[in-house]
């Protein structure tokens, strides 16, 4: 304030805006703490095991030899990812530490890369240094913010105005101390708010301003539409009340990796609609993704308007995951890093509120499994839809037995989750594929036999139906 003489009110706006980007820095710092140290630890698994294995593979070859030329040449290509993963893990060592060392916060408004370019203005197309500083003041005067306050017009130095007779808004803007003399003290501009999407957006103004709702205003200007300037307007808009509830039964959403299955469960608990809505998200830029996700969380919540029920999904965080993806295989650490997992729960939770539907969280546990095995044969679905069942049935709290065939005596007081666990535990170990459970009595083969079944080994064949 006593710097630039400006009034109180903009003085405050960016001290805000600047707490703001602080303490996201400091989230993204220790976000990226925990990722590095996730990263460490699922590579130093991984190499311990395949230093297990090496260990093992080497004591045969001592004895035996190698059985041949392609088993050697195995054995050499793994000590050489070995090296690679030792030196990784050194590497995220080094960065853990010097990441704790460092306390200093680090920001460049205009961004580091026009930062630099000062240094270097024949490679990045400036001929002279007056030619760069105009654009780098340009690029860090491209905006201003300013607080809502409780008050009429919803601000201090920016103040929004009812509907004026002609159909559009006025927005008010007091100019700092120093801006005056050239401009006058204040600048009136209009404005219109269109109504799209199904989002109501001229009335939920008008519930602001007549409320006295707090409007914080951002104007800023975009360089890529011939530097045109717009406002962006943030405030509290009524709260709808949730009149779409899982009363009348429930849709259950499986997210996949190229498709969104989606299921509609009755009150009773049975199927009466299933859709696979594709989805796209390789050669796609981020925009297209994100796009693409909210046509399908419309489509969605359309479908749940259309059965007046709620939608379920999956308390999925896929964060941990990507910070492992070193541990999986190429294209599953691709599909992970570019599926929008993120924009689809947080848009799905927007609309939801928007629209007055109910949105249930449920527990992820064994519910590809389940379906698979419980639902996929008996309703011809596939392991998507199938596990979009099984959520819309958790959501209504309808509980899933296991077949009577795969469940143990000693172990019918446990709950049911504990033997859909050795089930897994089972199918994880021998490897058994989606689709071989589409006959899972048949892929199950020799699971009756209690010894085997605890050991998890098949060392002869057991009828399923009479366990001989």
């Amino acid at each position: 304030m006593k710097k630039f003489n400006i009034q109180w009110a903009w003085a405050d706006s960016i001290a805000t805006e600047a707490r703001t980007c602080l303490n996201q820095l400091k989230t993204a710092k220790k976000n990226h703490y925990s990722k590095l140290e996730l990263q460490l630890s699922a590579k130093t698994t991984a190499t311990k095991k395949l230093i297990t294995k090496l260990e093992k593979t080497l004591k045969l070859a001592t004895k035996r030899g190698f059985p041949h030329i392609q088993a050697r040449k195995k054995f050499f290509h793994q000590l050489l990812g070995l090296e690679s993963k030792i030196q990784k893990i050194a590497s995220l060592k080094l960065k853990l530490k010097k990441l704790k060392n460092t306390e200093r916060l680090h920001i460049c408004f205009g961004s580091q890369k026009l930062f630099n370019a000062q240094h270097h203005l024949a490679e990045n197309g400036y001929k002279t240094r007056h030619d760069w500083n105009v654009d780098w003041r340009k690029k860090r005067s491209g905006r201003f913010f300013c607080v809502g306050k409780s008050q009429p017009g919803g601000g201090t130095m920016l103040k929004v105005f009812p509907l004026q007779e002609d159909g559009s808004y006025k927005l008010q803007v007091q100019l700092p101390r120093p801006l005056q003399d050239k401009y006058g003290q204040k600048i009136q501009l209009k404005f219109s708010v269109s109504d799209r999407n199904g989002r109501y957006r001229a009335t939920d103004l008008d519930y602001a301003i007549n409320n006295l709702k707090p409007i914080t205003i951002s104007i800023f200007r975009r360089e890529h539409k011939q530097d045109n300037w717009y406002i962006h307007l943030s405030t509290y808009v009524q709260e709808i009340p949730v009149v779409h509830t899982r009363k009348n039964g429930c849709l259950g959403i499986d997210f996949n990796a190229d498709s969104i299955s989606v299921t509609y469960v009755k009150w009773d608990g049975n199927i009466e609609y299933l859709e696979e809505i594709p989805y796209k998200w390789k050669n796609q830029t981020t925009g297209q993704r994100q796009a693409s996700m909210r046509n399908i969380v419309s489509q969605i919540v359309k479908l749940a308007e259309f059965f007046e029920c709620a939608i379920a999904i999956e308390s999925l965080n896929f964060s941990k995951k990507k910070a492992k993806m070193s541990g999986y295989c190429k294209v599953y650490n691709e599909m992970l890093v570019l599926l929008s997992t993120g924009i689809f729960r947080e848009t799905l939770e927007s609309r939801c509120r928007r629209f007055g539907v109910e949105l249930i969280k449920v527990n992820p546990a064994f519910t590809s499994l389940i379906g698979m095995i419980n639902y996929m044969a008996k309703y011809g679905l596939n392991s998507g839809t199938a596990a979009a069942l099984v959520i819309g049935r958790r959501a209504l709290k309808l509980s899933e037995k296991i077949p009577q065939c795969l469940l143990r005596p000693e172990d019918v007081n446990k709950h049911d989750w504990s033997h859909w666990r050795r089930v897994a535990s089972f199918i994880k170990l021998h490897r058994i594929r989606r689709t071989q459970l589409f006959r899972w009595r048949k892929a199950l083969e020799g699971i009756l036999t209690h010894s085997l079944w605890a050991e998890h080994q098949l060392s002869q064949q057991v009828h399923i139906e009479t366990g001989e």
